[in-house]
């Protein structure tokens, strides 16, 4: 018993000092000896030529974090890569990448080789937030620069995204979305398009791509329609303008409001929107869908006294939204046809009816080209907090 009890501390004894041992060889990589990328961006420059700039988060135990502006330019993004290290003291890794923004020239030609040289580095994760410059790329980056470095643009970057799509003013542009999107034969990829104003930069509108090509873009305003028809809302927020003919049998005659309004519409806002979409394959054989569309909302705000206190004025008003939310919706899609683009996910739809047998995208775009649509959106407004 005794000898049994010795051997078992003896190995314990062993394993102990050969998991110390092979601590001690795992290769330290201290903060201070790298040099952090939180944000790269990509520039067609000549024939042939890429210009690489990004964002690189220095750390220095003598002074606080401090950030630094690199541009280089090479053939390859390895190459970029290359040059940029001979321009920093510390080793550039890709671990803390956050976003990449391509220049607006580039994405009309194709971006699919620099996303996938994305893919093929290990260390980097498929959240990373994709995005297309207004302009260069370059001009993006180089606010960091503007700001002297106190704006640390990696981090402020990736939050302006984040909050955006939590707070359901666009769609996720992750690495994994556009890849997943890409790939799919039924569906094309979207990403935030990013312009600087002043010294920050915003988020202009939405690309609109055909595989890895951009060749159109929606701006913030229509965002709300391919939201709803792409993804389920769970507390939007939406203003829309009517014609005073249109309201004019709701309109109360009220003394507090000025017998010259400032607009010349009345505007109302809905909020607390949770709405669901289901897109329906109708008729197979000549290709028609249904998008129906339901909505469930608050009215938060209106320019003009209107009579919401009777049921009959909540129908007439929610009628009219719907009226105005097909018409724009159908005008969407009807869009997206005619630049032979689906990123609502159409053909997703249409392989779904083809019984386990695949779909070539050659053949979907030519089929696509054919196909109608039915839209109904029915929105139910449960509320009326009305701010006058």
């Amino acid at each position: 018993m005794w000898r049994t009890h010795n051997c078992k501390l003896i190995l314990l004894t062993i394993c102990l000092i050969m998991m110390i041992l092979s601590a001690g060889c795992v290769q330290q990589k201290p903060l201070e000896k790298l040099g952090l990328i939180t944000m790269s961006g990509y520039d067609l420059e000549g024939k042939n030529i890429l210009k690489g700039t990004v964002v690189v988060q220095k750390f220095d135990p003598m002074t606080q974090a401090a950030t630094k502006v690199i541009t280089s330019k090479a053939k390859t993004s390895k190459g970029l890569r290359q040059e940029e290290n001979l321009q920093s003291n510390q080793k550039l890794v890709s671990g803390q990448l956050r976003s990449v923004v391509y220049s607006r020239d580039l994405a009309k030609k194709g971006i699919i080789q620099l996303v996938d040289t994305l893919n093929r580095d290990s260390s980097i994760g498929n959240m990373v937030y994709l995005t297309v410059a207004d302009q260069t790329a370059s001009e993006i980056l180089d606010i960091e620069n503007d700001n002297k470095g106190n704006l640390n643009l990696g981090t402020y970057m990736y939050n302006l995204i984040k909050q955006n799509v939590e707070g359901e003013q666009i769609i996720s542009p992750t690495l994994h979305e556009f890849n997943h999107n890409y790939y799919d034969i039924g569906k094309d990829p979207v990403l935030p398009i990013l312009k600087v104003k002043g010294k920050d930069v915003i988020i202009s509108g939405l690309g609109l791509f055909k595989d890895d090509r951009l060749v159109d873009e929606m701006k913030h305003g229509d965002l709300f329609y391919l939201k709803i028809l792409i993804d389920k809302y769970r507390a939007g927020t939406k203003e829309i303008g009517f014609k005073k003919d249109q309201l004019k049998k709701i309109i109360l005659k009220d003394e507090n409001y000025t017998k010259k309004p400032i607009y010349s519409k009345i505007y109302v806002a809905i909020d607390n929107i949770r709405s669901k979409t289901k897109i329906k394959l109708v008729d197979k054989k000549n290709l028609r869908f249904q998008v129906e569309v339901r909505l469930d909302s608050r009215v938060l705000e209106t320019t003009q006294a209107l009579e919401l206190g009777k049921p009959s004025s909540i129908k007439f008003l929610e009628k009219k939204f719907n009226e105005a939310m097909e018409k724009k919706i159908e005008k969407i899609v009807l869009h997206f046809k005619e630049l032979g683009i689906d990123p609502i996910g159409f053909g997703n739809e249409y392989e779904a009816h083809l019984r386990g047998k695949t779909i070539s995208k050659k053949e979907w775009d030519s089929k696509y080209k054919e196909s109608t649509f039915d839209i109904v959106v029915k929105n139910t407004i449960k509320r009326t907090g009305v701010i006058d």
